[in-house]
């Protein structure tokens, strides 16, 4: 009795299969080799099928098949220094200039109308947005918002939201951690209460603004410490976190996440280092705002969180944004803000 091995080939694919035995001058394979041509060709023949049921043809013109529509983005409050709206156009893929200049659209007329006022607003090409002075409308807590923009070719789209009242940020708290090799990090956190019998929402943000201790600078004349700014990170479980709710605490006191405070300086210095917050800076100050929003604002600003948190994860679901424009795409929402100034040195 002999023993040799072989290649098998079946359809171009090529593995090796178990030693055939010669017996009685005749090639003998066990009889799993042949269940495993059965099984693998059967497999080739079902994945065959099942691609070519689901591919489908798509023609191009279908592409550019779809109705124009306007995107309208705004965010309005009794704080703006300008009264600022986007205003572009959907556009199909299949166009050949998507990305030259994205839809935007600069011949609407664009108003905003509360009770009987109404303000139209003009276009600046520089920022690509329709702005008007809100010193001529000004935008009040309470008081509800409609946005209409129309074009010379026939598309129209609107938007209403209402002003939230402002809520006052009551403290602003530094507070600091160190991890398990004593490096120490400093944050802030903002408390403020929350107004009853209704479901609220917020956003925090924040400025910190600092000057490093310079200990030669008194020795040499004509030299201070240099003034720096940065965002302050609100950050949840290591991830950005800036939005909040009430939710299970309406009308108790709230509290905002960790704002971390420019990491690359605080998170150098270990406790060995018998570095503290006060030593590390000749200054420090937070401008710390509180925003309360409306719901529109809150799901907006969650979902585009929510895809930047998913930004190249190509396993990751898709966020939609939500859409509060009626005729069109986009989000029209309202919030009110109060800002105080924490000194910590």
């Amino acid at each position: 009795m002999e023993h040799g091995c072989a290649g098998s080939e079946v359809q171009g694919v090529q593995w090796s299969t178990p030693c055939a035995v010669l017996v009685n001058n005749s090639l003998s394979y066990p009889l799993i080799t042949m269940k495993r041509i059965y099984v693998v060709s059967l497999l080739v023949m079902l994945l065959a099928t099942g691609c070519q049921n689901m591919r489908q043809e798509i023609e191009p013109e279908g592409l550019t098949q779809v109705a124009k529509k306007l995107v309208l983005i705004g965010f309005i409050s009794p704080q703006d220094t300008v009264l600022a709206i986007k205003v572009n156009s959907t556009r199909p893929v299949a166009d050949p200039n998507y990305t030259t200049n994205y839809g935007v659209v600069r011949d609407a007329k664009v108003t905003l109308t509360a009770g009987g006022r109404s303000i139209q607003l003009t276009y600046n090409g520089k920022n690509d947005y329709y702005q008007a002075d809100p010193k001529k409308f000004p935008i009040r807590a309470g008081e509800t918002y409609q946005l209409t923009a129309q074009t010379p070719d026939g598309l129209s789209a609107s938007g209403v939201c209402t002003i939230p009242q402002a809520l006052r940020l009551q403290q602003v708290r530094l507070d600091s951690s160190e991890d398990a090799s004593r490096q120490k990090e400093y944050f802030v956190r903002y408390y403020w209460q929350d107004a009853p019998s209704v479901t609220n929402y917020y956003q925090t943000i924040g400025v910190f603004a600092y000057a490093k201790s310079c200990p030669t600078c008194k020795a040499e004349a004509g030299t201070k410490p240099r003034a720096e700014t940065t965002p302050v990170l609100f950050e949840s479980l290591g991830t950005v976190n800036t939005l909040l709710s009430d939710g299970a605490r309406d009308g108790k006191m709230l509290e905002s996440n960790r704002g971390l405070l420019n990491q690359s300086t605080t998170t150098t210095q270990t406790l060995s280092d018998k570095m503290t917050f006060v030593n590390l800076y000749d200054k420090a100050t937070v401008k710390a705002s509180l925003l309360h929003v409306d719901e529109a604002y809150y799901k907006y600003h969650q979902a585009l969180e929510l895809q930047k948190k998913s930004d190249g994860n190509p396993f990751a679901e898709p966020v939609l944004l939500p859409n509060t424009i009626t005729g069109g795409l986009g989000c029209f929402a309202g919030y009110n803000q109060s800002t105080v100034t924490a000194t910590f040195k």
